[in-house]
């Protein structure tokens, strides 16, 4: 068991020090958009990434994953994603909003050192609820 600990420990650590930070930006802050409407927002990030995932977080709600996008385009139902990793943004396009897309929605920015592929972090960013 304290062999476990320790391995786990080790790896959090590795995690922590072998990792250089993203800045992440999500626009726009806020949206009111009416119900039928379409929207699109927006995530850039500081340095190259792996891939990023877009998350929502109902009201008083956990996140739910809502797409994975590691680059170009992916289409998933009235969910739209695009990731082009060189130019460091994504995007995340709903058609047909619905009162149940209310809620606030996240990019996460998975970024892996070259020194470390093992060592992986996610960075989250948040914007403002939509359909609120």
């Amino acid at each position: 068991m304290k062999r476990l600990v320790g391995t786990v420990l080790g790896l959090l650590l590795a995690r922590v020090c072998c990792v250089t930070a993203v800045d992440v930006e999500q626009s726009p802050p806020a949206l009111t958009p009416q119900e039928g409407d379409s929207s699109t927002l927006w995530c850039t990030f500081s340095t190259l990434a792996d891939s990023v995932r877009w998350y929502l977080q109902k009201p008083r709600g956990h996140l739910i994953h809502l797409i994975y996008v590691p680059s170009g385009t992916r289409q998933e139902g009235r969910l739209n994603a695009t990731t082009v990793l060189k130019e460091r943004r994504s995007s995340l396009h709903i058609s047909s909003l619905r009162t149940t897309d209310s809620g606030t929605y996240f990019c996460a920015v998975q970024h892996c050192a070259p020194q470390a592929p093992a060592a992986c972090t996610q960075t989250l960013r948040g914007a403002q609820p939509l359909l609120q």
